[in-house]
C-alpha cells in the first residue's frame, strides 16, 4: 500500500511540476515593454508604466499591496529620485516566459545603486520583479529587494 501511495505521490507531482514548462525569451514585445521602463527609471521617467500594468492592476512591495496600483507605484518611484541621487538599475537578466499552464510572466532581476541626499551613503542592492500578463498588459507585479537602505534614506528626511 505505501509503495501505491508513494507512485501516485510521485506521478501527481510530476504533473505539477509540468505546468511550469513553457518558453522564454528575452526580445519579445513584453520583454522590451519592461526594458523600456527599466531604462527610464533612472531618468526619474514613469511614463511606460501606464503601457505595461492595467489601470486595476495589483502591485505588490516585500509582501505589501500598493493601495492605489498604478499611482503609488508612479509616486514612489519619484519618490526615490527626491531622496536618492546618481540612480542606477543595471538589469542581469530581463525574460518573459509563455508555460504550459496558460500563464505568462516577465522576471527582472537586476542591480539598483543610488546615493542618498542626506545620508551621503552609497547603496547597491540586487532587485527581483515579476509582471504577470493578461494579454498585453500586466494584471500583477511584484517588486522584491532590500529595503534597509531605502528606509534609513526615508527616515534621515523625515
Amino acid at each position: 500500500m505505501k509503495k501505491v501511495l508513494f507512485g501516485l505521490l510521485f506521478i501527481l507531482s510530476l504533473g505539477m511540476n509540468a505546468q511550469w514548462k513553457g518558453t522564454t525569451s528575452n526580445d519579445d514585445q513584453r520583454t522590451m515593454m519592461v526594458q523600456r521602463h527599466m531604462d527610464l527609471y533612472p531618468k526619474n521617467d514613469q511614463s511606460q508604466l501606464k503601457n505595461i500594468l492595467s489601470n486595476d492592476a495589483t502591485i505588490n512591495f516585500n509582501g505589501v499591496d500598493l493601495t492605489n496600483g498604478v499611482n503609488d507605484l508612479a509616486e514612489g518611484e519619484r519618490m526615490h529620485h527626491k531622496i536618492f541621487k546618481n540612480i542606477k538599475f543595471q538589469v542581469g537578466a530581463n525574460i518573459t516566459s509563455k508555460y504550459e499552464n496558460g500563464q505568462t510572466w516577465t522576471h527582472v532581476w537586476a542591480w539598483w545603486s543610488g546615493e542618498g541626499k542626506k545620508t551621503k551613503e552609497s547603496s547597491t542592492i540586487p532587485v527581483h520583479i515579476a509582471f504577470k500578463w493578461d494579454g498585453m498588459k500586466s494584471t500583477e507585479a511584484f517588486f522584491m529587494f532590500d529595503p534597509t537602505a531605502l528606509n534609513k534614506e526615508i527616515a534621515a528626511n523625515n
